[in-house]
């Protein structure tokens, strides 16, 4: 069972690479769905985020809800890389603690033999946040920068000066590439993605032999 990040800039298209990837039953684990999930609406680490940047309200008729405030987060932790940090070294543990847990549900599984595939570790902080040595392989989706302001202007309305604040206040594209395994241009068609996509799945067909359990079985 390989371990697969995959990892990309704001627009590349990431989404689209795990969603074909998914069809083919592997495994997946969303990173930025886990972090969605721990700052939902009454979520006790709002409490830390609200002392830390002022970005969460109390609603409710006793006001005993808390709430982010996610559009005034994103442009204090966007414009603010110190911010971002801060932000980031609050949730990311504890999204790395939910991480090992669904890693270690899949590895069970496998042993079991009630899981016979690879597992998408889906994280656009992969390398920020120390996920990548959880993985057997990473991979790095890119693009053209015109064609992410397009599609990041159409799905989420950001202006392109807000696009690029996003850009320059993530991992540089360069040092991704560097620390892949494979890299996959999606600046073409979906086809083109999917194409280059199934020529590094093909390559995984053989199990790991450097990790293996104290069983025998591959992880």
């Amino acid at each position: 069972m390989y371990i697969i990040g995959v990892t990309g800039g704001i627009g590349t298209g990431k989404s689209t690479a795990t969603e074909y990837m998914r069809s083919k039953g592997y495994g997946y684990i969303d990173a930025d769905q886990i972090g969605r999930n721990l700052t939902a609406e009454g979520q006790p680490l709002l409490e830390i985020i609200g002392k830390e940047f002022g970005c969460v309200q109390r609603t409710g008729n006793l006001g005993n809800k808390l709430v982010l405030d996610r559009v005034a987060l994103a442009d204090i932790v966007f414009n603010d890389k110190k911010a971002k940090d801060r932000f980031d070294s609050i949730v990311h543990a504890e999204i790395i603690k939910i991480i090992d847990a669904k890693l270690e549900e899949y590895k069970e599984k496998y042993r079991l033999g009630l899981f016979d595939s690879n597992v998408i570790l889906d994280a656009p902080l992969l390398f920020e946040s120390g996920i990548n040595e959880k993985c057997d392989v990473i991979i790095v989706i890119t693009c053209d920068i015109n064609k992410r302001i397009t599609r990041v202007g159409k799905r989420d309305g950001l202006s392109s000066d807000k696009l690029q604040d996003r850009i320059r206040n993530q991992l540089d594209d360069e040092i991704k590439v560097n620390l892949a395994d494979y890299v996959v241009n999606n600046s073409g068609t979906e086809e083109e993605l999917y194409e280059q996509l199934d020529h590094i799945l093909d390559t995984m067909k053989k199990p790991l032999k450097k990790r293996v359990d104290k069983h025998g079985v591959y992880l």
